[in-house]
């Protein structure tokens, strides 16, 4: 059960805080799906990387 109408199906006298939160998180859940899918994983720069960038390249 991932929408809001397939769980009101299932529990017709649901909230509508319950039902307001089914759909939120079936909204991110599809987000996060789109964001996979497409590959494009942010980059997470390291400690050194971030405070001192002229040491990164004398790493070895």
């Amino acid at each position: 059960m991932r929408t809001a109408a397939e769980y009101l199906r299932s529990k017709p006298h649901a909230r509508a805080s319950t039902l307001a939160n089914r759909e939120k998180v079936a909204e991110k859940l599809d987000q996060l799906k789109r964001e996979t899918a497409s590959g494009n994983r942010p980059t997470r720069k390291s400690i050194i990387e971030r405070f001192m960038p002229w040491f990164s390249g004398r790493r070895t």
